[in-house]
């Protein structure tokens, strides 16, 4: 039996000869400029075992403020007016955990600030370029949520779906909410795991002269980030190597695509000219 160690080293050669041997004309070069800088960047993550983990969601839900409680400093900016993340943002955290040697998080922006077609492209970008997702939501799930997951989802993507702010309702209200966002995910979704968090709490403090302010206290993310730990230490390397071989496997498939495109107008050319000659 190969193990997942063996597996991820045999695939990183063959990967590395694939790129060292794959040909392209100029034409696909200039076409497919980013997607080969990305791609080219995935290798390179892959040889470093640099894991990277997105959250992705709505305006506002937290994840700027989640990502910096994961990371202990206030890395991201966060702000009270809306939409504060206005592209995507990354931090290397120089964290190793198993075989994978660091590990990138990146920050995006809220999917509802954008188009449903916007929406769906960053998704599938997202699909590609996370190695895991972490899926925040504040509240029941929405109609918008459910899209950008189901695109994740069919892409096979691995994500964490992240409930937030879980200290404004009691056990059973939560409980409650929880019950409502498992019956509305797809059905072959629904043993998906749900982690309860709260980035970024504030407590009510009554002063002396009787004015209310609200002062932060520690975030409530101990057993998320334990699932994250657990999770790239025992199978990091393993979602970092798939993760390279589909988005290899997507960028062969557009080069495929292109020239089959491009050989059946050089074709319907041909004919076209054949034609009025005749």
């Amino acid at each position: 039996m190969i193990s997942a160690e063996s597996l991820s080293n045999n695939c990183e050669l063959l990967l590395k000869r694939w790129r060292k041997d794959l040909s392209l004309n100029n034409l696909e070069k200039e076409l497919f400029s980013g997607e080969i800088k990305v791609l080219d960047s995935q290798l390179n993550k892959l040889k470093e075992k640099c894991f990277r983990i997105t959250a992705f969601g709505r305006v506002g839900v937290g994840k700027s403020s989640l990502l910096n409680s994961l990371i202990g400093e206030e890395i991201f900016p966060t702000d009270v007016a809306h939409g504060c993340t206005r592209n995507a943002k990354t931090f290397l955290w120089e964290k190793s955990l198993g075989k994978v040697n660091k590990v990138e998080l990146m920050d995006t922006p809220g999917i509802d600030e954008i188009s449903a077609k916007a929406r769906s492209r960053l998704a599938s970008r997202l699909a590609l370029q996370a190695d895991l997702v972490l899926f925040v939501v504040d509240s029941d799930i929405t109609a918008i949520e459910l899209e950008a997951l189901e695109v994740l989802l069919n892409r096979n993507k691995p994500l964490l779906l992240v409930l937030n702010r879980c200290d404004q309702w009691n056990h059973l209200d939560l409980q409650n909410v929880l019950t409502s966002i498992r019956n509305r995910l797809p059905l072959f979704a629904r043993n998906i795991e749900i982690q309860t968090v709260a980035a970024a709490p504030r407590k009510a403090i009554i002063q002396r002269d009787g004015h209310v302010r609200s002062e932060k206290v520690k975030p409530q993310i101990k057993s998320l980030k334990k699932s994250l730990i657990e999770l790239i230490k025992s199978e990091g390397e393993l979602l970092l190597t798939f993760n390279s071989l589909r988005q290899a496997d997507s960028f062969y498939q557009s080069i495929k695509i292109g020239r089959v495109q491009r050989n059946k107008s050089a074709a319907q050319s041909l004919i076209g000219k054949f034609a009025t000659i005749k």
